[in-house]
């Protein structure tokens, strides 16, 4: 696969279960207590970014996905990044 000049070169990939993955997103954040952690998913098209989102949904009780698409439909590619922040993540700052 041939990168964009923009496209960072992944790394370091390994193979684990969701329950690994679940318990080294807990640790990343060990000392977050009554507030939400916030994962990004990120990817290429058709990579499974929807995949692991739902799957992560299933596995973290009361947790929530929310798409880019869900917010930023009309919006160009890299440009909904404060739409995003202003109708999901101040919300939920704010405990909504």
């Amino acid at each position: 696969m041939r990168l964009s000049h923009e496209e960072v070169e992944a790394g370091g990939w390994r193979v684990q279960s969701l329950a690994e993955l679940v318990d080294d997103l807990r640790q990343a954040c060990p000392n977050v207590e009554g507030r939400p952690r916030v994962v990004a998913v990120d990817g290429r098209g058709g990579a499974g970014k929807s995949v692991l989102a739902r799957r992560l949904r299933s596995a973290i009780p009361a947790s929530a996905v929310a798409h880019t698409d869900d917010v930023a439909w009309n919006h160009a590619c890299f440009d909904w990044g404060p739409v995003m922040v202003e109708n999901i993540l101040a919300p939920l700052h704010r405990g909504r």
